[in-house]
């Protein structure tokens, strides 16, 4: 809030939601390595995946989603990624990311203003 009054010169008003808040929001978990972390998230994608569900994985960097798309390979899990490297194919690639099955990795800032089919 302060953020946007010191830099944009604008005040926030907060607006509630129509309707209850549904999503679960998880602990926080915390791995020994990087290896463990991107493993442990390996893992969580191979089983959601297995089930068809789509997945969008957000990363800080592009080294980060060209990392987790390493494991990926490894698991044979097909997926999309995401980032600078591929920036003519984003909409496409985004819009896509609700269907059945796909699995998106993609870093925070691509995407922005797509719809997700």
């Amino acid at each position: 809030e302060s953020e946007f009054r010191e830099i944009y010169n604008i005040d926030v008003v907060e607006i509630p939601t129509n309707k209850p808040v549904i999503r679960f929001d998880d602990n926080d978990a915390i791995y020994r390595s990087e290896d463990a972390k991107f493993k442990a998230v390996a893992d969580e994608i191979a089983e959601r995946h297995a089930k068809g569900q789509p997945i969008l994985v957000g990363t800080v960097s592009i080294e980060k989603s060209e990392k987790l798309s390493s494991y990926l390979k490894k698991r044979g899990i097909p997926h999309k990624v995401l980032n600078a490297k591929r920036h003519r194919q984003e909409s496409e690639i985004v819009a896509q990311a609700g269907r059945y099955g796909a699995v998106t990795i993609a870093t925070n800032m691509a995407g922005r203003g797509t719809d997700i089919v």
